[in-house]
């Protein structure tokens, strides 16, 4: 077990009256946090921490910032929304509002980057999910701003190309060139000098140590550019990140995706809004659509491969026939990264727990589930994580910044106690010991 620096817990509400793993820990504002991660996660991350007042040191493997899944030419930017408002759908919905407000945001402060909130259409390309997409309508659990139906007509208006096909349109979705916005989001971050990016520092290892005087815990990051002392440490690393000790507990997983981009020619120039089938197509940018993507499961295999473009391609050809006439010789580049994936599909964002200590604390679970402990979770002091988006960090990475933020400043969350927990790195080894899967 690490050694443990004493601290109070904090929920949204004094009269909050869950179990004990449901509370945060709360820590005194740090005056410096470290990141590891170089993409979408650990620029919101170190956007919302400068904003308070934080100095923030960023560790990237790459040679330079947004090489891995943030990479991408052009990503599409919606939530994630089921026909009943789920704990999944409550939470994308709620962070889809929040990427869409931050970076609108960050643009009107006059650091631009490629994008168009253009909307997007979820085609009904066969009978069954059109029938799918009707029933989703007629229970109108989503405003209208959020998502609606339309039909073949509408959509070929609003696609300003003919589609034969209608279905769910979401009007404030949209693309954004994923590696600009992660460039402008780390220079609004910077504006007040608290932000030094590393490049080339691939971390191997972190291990912990404790300061003599004041009895609290630290960090030592060991690299390839030797070591570096830390006092609060945040894992925003993607699928690379999962080897890492400590981060090596938590149930994640690599799933590799390629994305093809094409070069855009006069019947699918006209293009204005993003179509989703079993894939997906974006708008033009810079004379390029990008096309995709495949999903790959346990695969730490960033090689682009034609196989994967043919697959792409023929995806998009099976789901709307005769739209554009691509052959392969339209690629323009193609490009394959790693998607960081947890179990239920939320990302994870909090301090990381104490695994064995769990185990111990709250090992009545597996005989009472509804055991009443009153007990705090036992955590890894002063090392966090916020990693597990997927395909969705454009839009789920804000939102988790500002809870990451609450988490160190002692503020008020943004989202209710159930989100807070349903997002929580120990809600996996709660929900396992409950299963019995440690016995």
């Amino acid at each position: 077990m690490a050694d443990q620096t004493p601290v109070s817990f904090q929920t949204n509400s004094s009269s909050f009256s869950g179990k004990g793993y449901q509370f945060r820990p709360i820590i005194t504002q740090p005056k410096h946090v470290s990141i590891v991660g170089g993409g979408i996660a650990s620029a919101c991350a170190a956007y919302a921490l400068t904003q308070r007042g934080i100095k923030v040191t960023l560790y990237c493997k790459d040679k330079a910032i947004a090489q891995g899944a943030s990479s991408n030419a052009i990503g599409a930017l919606y939530p994630l929304l089921h026909q009943k408002a789920d704990d999944i759908s409550l939470f994308y919905q709620q962070a889809f509002w929040r990427a869409k407000a931050l970076y609108s945001d960050i643009n009107e402060q006059g650091f631009e980057f490629s994008h168009q909130w253009c909307g997007l259409l979820e085609i009904a390309y066969k009978e069954n999910l059109a029938k799918r997409q009707q029933q989703f309508h007629q229970l109108a659990t989503w405003p209208k701003e959020l998502i609606h139906l339309i039909s073949a007509e509408q959509a070929s208006s609003l696609a300003n190309i003919k589609l034969p096909h209608g279905g769910l349109f979401m009007p404030n979705a949209g693309w954004i060139a994923p590696h600009e916005l992660v460039e402008q989001v780390f220079k609004a971050g910077d504006v007040n000098n608290l932000l030094a990016i590393n490049t080339n520092v691939h971390v191997s290892k972190i291990t912990q140590q404790t300061r003599q005087k004041t009895n609290e815990a630290s960090w030592k990051i060991h690299s390839n550019q030797g070591d570096f002392d830390a006092s609060v440490v945040v894992i925003c690393g993607g699928a690379e990140a999962i080897e890492l000790n400590y981060i090596n507990q938590l149930p994640l997983t690599s799933v590799r995706g390629q994305v093809t981009s094409m070069q855009t020619n006069d019947e699918i120039k006209p293009l204005s809004t993003v179509i989703c089938h079993k894939g997906y197509l974006t708008p033009e940018n810079n004379n390029q659509h990008c096309i995709g993507a495949t999903f790959e499961k346990n695969s730490f295999d960033i090689t682009a491969k034609t196989k994967d473009d043919d697959y792409n391609l023929t995806m998009l050809e099976k789901c709307l026939p005769g739209l554009v006439d691509w052959q392969e010789k339209d690629i323009s580049s193609s490009k394959a990264r790693l998607r960081c994936m947890t179990p239920d599909h939320l990302p994870m964002v909090g301090p990381m727990p104490d695994i064995d200590a769990h185990k111990v604390t709250y090992s009545h679970l597996a005989k009472d589930k509804n055991w009443r402990y009153s007990e705090p979770a036992p955590i890894i002091y002063n090392l966090y994580v916020m990693t597990g988006f997927g395909a969705r960090g454009l839009c789920s990475a804000p939102l988790a910044a500002d809870i990451l933020a609450a988490d160190l400043c002692g503020t008020p969350y943004p989202v209710d106690n159930n989100m807070l927990f349903n997002l929580a790195p120990n809600r996996f080894i709660i929900r396992d010991i409950i299963r019995r899967k440690f016995d």
